[in-house]
């Protein structure tokens, strides 16, 4: 198909002329209005460098990878979680829900000194991309605010509920200094083993990798699963990094991989 008669398929060719400012011109078409998921963010703050980065991964030039893990603290399944990461040896990146922190903060507090790192991962595991501006950060800074209380450590990363984040989320990420991690493999509480099976066979130096301790994920399935990749892992040869110190590692010197 040629490109007039593209043009045409779409609407946008008048008899004898294209629709623009000229004969033979192109003009983007008019919106009237923004679409929901095209929000804009209004930057606050005094913040000296207004940016945030976002992650789904990485490239170290070492075998290491990142355990992710949301939606916690619960009084069961999080120490189940830490135990296997203490037995093993391994440290992992906690996001944190804020109101569940508040109800239990002692597994939290217990292991702060592990070498984990805690996230924010909102106060109520809340969509940002269905909140204001000012409710998001309200909710980013609340959650900061009790996580550095509890571990002596203020977070400086941040997961996204469900990995959905648009322009007004990330702009309460820079005002905070987050940075947003999402993930590059994920192991479900519904289909724990495929998605172990799946992972061991796909992962590459700077994997991060999604779990859960929290919400409606966490089964004895999933803790027995996670045992099983992380020992997996760590027998072909990978070490383990919160996500920061995974970020921060030296970058390999080859292409990303696929």
């Amino acid at each position: 198909m040629d490109r007039r008669s593209f043009l045409a398929g779409l609407g946008l060719v008048g008899v004898g002329t294209v629709v623009g400012t000229g004969v033979g011109a192109v003009s983007e078409p008019a919106f009237a209005t923004e679409s929901p998921t095209a929000r804009t963010a209004t930057p606050t703050g005094k913040t000296a460098a207004y940016r945030t980065q976002v992650a789904f991964r990485a490239a170290p030039s070492e075998k290491l990878v990142a355990l992710t893990i949301d939606d916690g603290p619960t009084a069961e399944w999080t120490p189940q979680v830490l135990s296997m990461l203490a037995r093993r040896g391994i440290v992992a990146t906690f996001f944190l829900v804020g109101r569940r922190l508040a109800a239990d903060p002692t597994p939290t507090a217990h292991v702060a000194g592990a070498g984990h790192e805690f996230g924010n991962h909102t106060w109520a595991h809340t969509d940002v991309t269905h909140r204001g501006q000012n409710f998001i950060y309200d909710s980013l800074e609340q959650t900061h605010a009790l996580i550095e209380h509890v571990t002596g450590r203020p977070p400086t990363c941040f997961r996204p509920p469900y990995g959905r984040i648009d322009s007004v989320g990330l702009a309460a990420c820079a005002r905070l200094g987050y940075d947003v991690t999402l993930w590059s493999e994920h192991v479900t509480g519904s289909n724990a083993k495929a998605d172990v099976d799946t992972v061991l066979r796909k992962a590459t130096p700077g994997s991060i990798v999604l779990a859960h301790d929290g919400g409606p994920e966490p089964n004895a399935t999933l803790m027995a699963q996670l045992d099983r990749l992380v020992g997996g892992l760590l027998d072909d040869g990978y070490r383990f990094a919160t996500v920061s110190g995974l970020l921060a590692w030296p970058t390999s010197a080859g292409p990303p991989p696929e």
